[in-house]
């Protein structure tokens, strides 16, 4: 199975589980699914629901206890045009999320407090299936499998994407 083919069958599932109501214990059934969709898309027949674009990022929190990679990672997003909220850890980042409503959770791993990034990424899947999350780690490298469906990891240091 080529990237493009599992990148897609990832995203439908992933869909599928939130039209679903993020329901625990079915995956496969929604890997299944989204697999029947994609061999009726290759054999020319029209899926049955497409997979949206992305919706628009306007606003991402950010979550790091490290002030200065927090407030430079805070520059970078604003700089990039989008509405940044900050915390210093997830029990701060849980007070900002049931306050407002953001696109996108930009999480540390090892945090001090109740719970740590991990935490963090399984209650913001549970309590807000459309919010996005991406975790960053500058001690542990983590892979699909060590995360929740549809979250993406970075690692640190970030790499400048400018020239």
């Amino acid at each position: 199975m080529d990237q493009d083919t599992y990148d897609w069958i990832s995203k439908r599932a992933h869909q599928i589980w939130q039209e679903q109501g993020c329901p625990h214990g079915r995956d496969r059934e929604h890997w299944s699914q989204a697999v029947a969709e994609r061999e009726d898309f290759s054999e020319g027949t029209a899926p049955a629901q497409s997979i949206e674009a992305s919706p628009h990022v306007e606003k991402v929190l950010v979550v790091d206890d490290e002030p200065l990679i927090r407030y430079a990672t805070v520059d970078a997003l604003e700089h990039a045009g989008f509405e940044v909220l900050e915390a210093g850890n997830a029990d701060e980042a849980l007070v900002v999320l049931r306050a407002s409503e953001v696109d996108v959770v930009f999480t540390d791993v090892n945090m001090p407090g109740s719970t740590d990034g991990l935490g963090l990424m399984t209650f913001v899947r549970s309590r807000f299936p459309k919010t996005r999350v991406i975790v960053t780690s500058g001690h542990v490298r983590l892979g699909n499998f060590d995360l929740a469906g549809g979250v993406s990891f970075i690692p640190k240091p970030y790499k400048s994407m400018r020239s």
